[in-house]
């Protein structure tokens, strides 16, 4: 993912601009993932447990338009087994009916929707007749439908955000999640007091999280290690066991 850059004149609301800031240092970190950071021609998928030697959570891309991400089922089931708080995003298309993308992105995560928000991401550029805001709340709101005790969560970059739907409220109910990779704290659209994730880079040393491409996304939580695991749940980690009863073998699952 990355900020599409547009700097339109048309649109001039006043941002929220954070004060400076000293203690990234002491921000929480972790990184967003796709198949661009599995490479097709090796047998072996990401390490999860070597991500989690550096961080507690990751964010994981489960699809776009109506498509799967091609690793996202190993992806999914491998972070959860290495104890990482996982949240999943869509990149959202403009060429494909928002109601369609929304039962797409449910369905991909069926019984398993994470422990963090699904992220909606809104940085498209295609042109297709479901662009804009209306068909993003359109999006968001079947999903609703769909799982309505599910968190969900906005990612989009501030000039884009100025372009597609400079003032429109509905939105300020989710956290955001901005990209900005600016050494300087990121501009907030006006909607927003403060960003919840920032995307501070696309060029992270991919090898030090365990994905196979040299470059990795890094984001900082607006906060500690210590409340990111107080804002989500621990994931339940499940191993399959076999007993035997006399001549019986019995599979049954442990969760813990």
């Amino acid at each position: 993912m990355s900020e599409q850059s547009s700097n339109p004149s048309a649109y001039q609301p006043q941002p929220i601009i954070q004060p400076q800031r000293t203690q990234f240092l002491s921000n929480f970190k972790l990184p967003d993932v796709s198949f661009w950071q599995d490479d097709p021609t090796t047998p072996q998928p990401i390490s999860f447990q070597q991500m989690s030697s550096m961080t507690r959570g990751v964010i994981i891309r489960a699809g776009q338009g109506t498509f799967e991400d091609r690793v996202f089922k190993t992806s999914w089931k491998n972070a959860k087994q290495a104890g990482l708080v996982r949240g999943s995003y869509w990149f959202y298309d403009s060429r494909v009916n928002p109601k369609r993308q929304a039962e797409k992105y449910v369905e991909v995560l069926k019984d398993d929707n994470g422990e963090m928000e699904m992220w909606c991401d809104f940085e498209d550029r295609y042109g297709g007749p479901f662009g804009g805001w209306r068909n993003w709340f359109d999006f968001m709101e079947r999903i609703k439908a769909l799982l309505p005790e599910k968190k969900l969560g906005v990612y989009t970059g501030y000039y884009y955000w100025l372009e597609f739907a400079a003032g429109v409220s509905y939105f300020a109910q989710y956290p955001l999640w901005i990209a900005w990779y600016n050494p300087t704290p990121p501009l907030v659209p006006p909607i927003w007091q403060d960003w919840t994730y920032w995307q501070f880079t696309d060029d992270g040393d991919g090898t030090l999280f365990g994905v196979e491409s040299r470059e990795i996304d890094l984001n900082y939580f607006n906060g500690s290690e210590a409340e990111f695991l107080a804002r989500y749940p621990a994931p339940q980690s499940q191993a399959t066991l076999i007993a035997k009863f006399g001549d019986t073998l019995v599979e049954y699952r442990r969760v813990s």
